[in-house]
């Protein structure tokens, strides 16, 4: 059953406590003005509060729950989810839920279903998902790294993210004025030997399958061309290429990137631990030249259950992490941005046994980067107008930008 022929929230959030939960986050999520500010975290400055980019929260009551704690110690107001489901699966029609009740706080990326990715007519088919997207309000779509590193075909082959089976559906984003978030590739050093030698190897003991060596696997700057194709084919398309057009290693490639592609914008999404290699003042004269064009991500995860992944999916073995660690998470990323320091720690340890320099962003830039870039290019247009799914009440009104809104 499709979600506009109901006005039932999915089942988990039907049941007596997860609706008290549900009235309690309709307080929290509506006070706006009212609502106090975050409590600081370690090494907070004035630039409060922040809207987080990139995050992935499971569609449940605790899972939300939880991340509204983080938020509210860390700084965070507002929040973008990345991985909102295929259009009528569950976790679509339960983020939808939760942007309903949150409103105005958080926007989402829905994400494809491959299937049928064989028939040569796969783009165009996808236009009514696509619309549909765009009438329940959500921003864009997110490509995962699969395409290019797990999707195949009936014969074995790996799909290459330059597919042409692709062009129909990335210039239909262009025309409806949907957002391609795209992770291409991974860190370069996972496309080399998981050997001890490999500077990722605590990583990669924990999580194997994230080697891309060897096999029939394409190289990471294969990769990179390929996307990079799309890209020249696609000029009229907006592209988020996240975790800083995923070569934060090469830090003169993105500059050149962002100078040839005026249509692309990057995030700085569990990257800090490679930005933060370069020289200081280097990374601080990226910033501030491309000031227009740069997102603050995290790669925050909750999952449903509450436990959290701060930017990697692994940290020490057997050990979760909790409230304290993720307030810990954002605060490092805040001295990062805002200080001088020098020789600090990243915020994610398990991502390289190495310290980083503070690059000290001007207050203007970190405006931007915090906050004005997400707004202007995320939070562009209202919601559409919805209804609430238990008392059928009108909660907010947008006007509809592409046909009539179902409710």
């Amino acid at each position: 059953m499709r979600w506009s022929d109901s006005v039932h929230l999915p089942a988990f959030f039907r049941a007596p406590a997860a609706l008290a939960l549900l009235a309690l986050v309709a307080v929290v999520g509506c006070r706006g003005a009212e609502r106090s500010a975050p409590e600081p975290a370690p090494a907070a400055s004035s630039f409060r509060p922040v809207l987080d980019s990139h995050v992935h929260i499971t569609p449940s009551m605790v899972g939300l729950a939880t991340a509204l704690q983080v938020f509210e110690r860390s700084g965070v107001d507002r929040f973008v989810v990345k991985s909102a489901g295929a259009v009528g699966s569950p976790r679509y029609r339960a983020t939808l839920a939760l942007q309903r009740v949150l409103g105005d706080r958080m926007r989402a990326f829905a994400v494809l279903d491959w299937d049928g990715i064989e028939d040569p007519a796969f783009g165009r088919k996808q236009l009514p998902n696509l619309e549909r997207m765009r009438r329940d309000g959500i921003v864009g779509i997110k490509i995962f790294k699969n395409l290019g590193l797990g999707l195949r075909t009936a014969d074995g082959k790996l799909v290459p993210p330059d597919d042409p089976r692709l062009d129909e559906l990335f210039a239909a984003c262009g025309r409806l004025g949907l957002i391609v978030a795209w992770h291409v590739a991974d860190p370069v050093a996972f496309f080399e030997a998981p050997t001890p030698d490999n500077e990722r190897w605590d990583e990669l003991q924990l999580a194997p399958g994230w080697s891309f060596h060897g096999g029939d696997f394409p190289s990471h700057d294969e990769l990179i061309a390929a996307r990079d194709r799309v890209l020249e084919r696609h000029p009229g398309t907006t592209f988020l290429l996240i975790h800083l057009a995923n070569y934060p290693e090469k830090l003169d490639y993105v500059d050149r990137l962002l100078d040839t592609h005026p249509n692309v914008y990057v995030d700085t999404s569990a990257r800090v631990p490679e930005i933060g290699r370069h020289p200081a003042d280097q990374v601080r004269a990226f910033f501030v030249k491309h000031q227009d064009r740069i997102l603050f991500g995290s790669d925050f995860i909750v999952e449903g259950d509450g436990s959290m992944q701060l930017g990697s999916a692994w940290h020490v073995p057997d050990v979760l992490p909790g409230l304290d660690d993720a307030v810990e998470f954002y605060a490092r990323h805040w001295r990062f941005f805002e200080t001088t320091e020098r020789q600090i720690d990243h915020p994610t340890p398990i991502q390289g046994r190495w310290k980083v320099d503070a690059i000290g962003l001007p207050p203007e830039v970190l405006r931007k980067f915090y906050v004005v870039n997400a707004e202007r290019l995320l939070f562009r247009e209202p919601l559409p107008a919805v209804f609430d799914p238990l008392e059928g009440m009108v909660l907010r009104r947008g006007p509809p930008q592409h046909g009539p809104v179902e409710p």
